[in-house]
């Protein structure tokens, strides 16, 4: 009777030591801790989306990245809705070398106010600009400028280019040509040698 109690403890012995082998090898008895440390790990996480972001910004070198433009204020001279008067819009363009060109390219692209007009014919553009060293600036535009309904027109345009540009102190007067070429008139408007700015337009 005694062998008999001593065998069933031995095999209860075994086979707990046998149970718990297994469960240690199967992980399923893992420490409550480490499950917390993971846990903990996970809240440190960067976001995928905003770390990609952030590799982004990082890879782009900070001299390419796109500078601010400064900006300078300007007046632009139309026709106004008064027959053979001018108006100034006022507006905002990158400042760089060469300023009286920018200026004219933005002249030359019309009125942001609707109750202005344009001063050039559709499809005028400025084929050279170029400024004496005695405040002489000379226009070159090309062909389609000669297309001015009449010679109010012609001369509405003129004015408001010298008035645009005599905004300059460089600028005293405007002389003008039509694809490189010199002109004594635009559409039956006189040019006789260069014009100065008149602001009493």
């Amino acid at each position: 009777m005694k062998e008999g109690l001593k065998m069933s403890k031995k095999f209860v012995c075994i086979l707990a030591v046998v149970l718990l082998a297994i469960c240690l090898i199967s992980g399923g008895c893992t420490p409550q801790t480490d499950t917390k440390i993971t846990d903990w790990k996970d809240l440190l996480k960067v976001s995928p989306a905003k770390n990609t972001q952030n590799q982004s910004d990082d890879a782009v070198p900070y001299s390419k990245r796109t500078p601010q433009v400064e900006t300078i204020g300007v007046e632009l001279y139309f026709a106004s809705g008064e027959e053979n008067k001018l108006t100034a819009e006022k507006r905002s363009i990158p400042k760089v070398e060469g300023i009286a060109r920018q200026t004219m390219e933005e002249l030359l692209k019309g009125p942001k106010n609707s109750a202005n007009k344009a001063i050039a014919p559709q499809g005028t553009q400025l084929k050279d600009i170029n400024l004496k060293p005695d405040g002489l600036c000379i226009v070159d535009l090309s062909s389609e400028a000669r297309q001015v309904g009449n010679q109010d027109q012609a001369e509405t345009m003129v004015r408001a280019i010298t008035n645009t540009l005599g905004q300059f102190s460089t600028i005293k007067r405007v002389k003008f040509m039509i694809n490189g070429d010199p002109v004594d008139s635009i559409g039956h408007f006189a040019l006789s040698g260069s014009i100065e700015p008149d602001y009493s337009w």
